[in-house]
């Protein structure tokens, strides 16, 4: 799953996923990026919608790069979003052929994006979008 992500004002990154790297590839949802922070003050209601970083970022999990930035900059950028937690919705399945559910939240537990997309030391590949 390939991850464009921006700053954003208000709330840490906002990423649009593709189901790959292709020039031809399609969007099929959007993560929002929060700080620790900004969980703790949701409605309980609303955190099993998030997940922690630290454990997607767990080297069992994915191993995300980012191609544009020098070694000293992901480190440092890997710090902060280590603390992070981020909210995936899905609106189209890669398995689909066309966009034939409604959008979901997917939760930590058990998302079809880390059971069927994302295996165990897979390598995935963050661009960040430069204002």
């Amino acid at each position: 799953m390939q991850h464009y992500c921006k700053p954003d004002a208000k709330i840490v990154l906002l990423c649009q996923l593709y189901d790959s790297t292709s020039k031809n590839s399609t969007l099929i949802g959007v993560e929002y990026i929060i700080t620790a922070d900004q969980y703790t003050s949701l409605p309980n209601r609303e955190k099993p919608n998030c997940h922690p970083h630290r454990i997607e970022f767990a080297p069992n999990r994915a191993d995300p790069t980012f191609p544009e930035l020098p070694a000293v900059e992901v480190k440092a950028l890997m710090g902060k979003l280590t603390d992070t937690y981020g909210k995936v919705i899905i609106t189209w399945n890669p398995k689909d052929r066309l966009p034939a559910f409604p959008p979901q939240v997917e939760q930590v537990q058990h998302p079809f994006m880390v059971n069927a997309t994302v295996k165990p030391d897979v390598h995935v590949e963050v661009a960040l979008i430069k204002l």
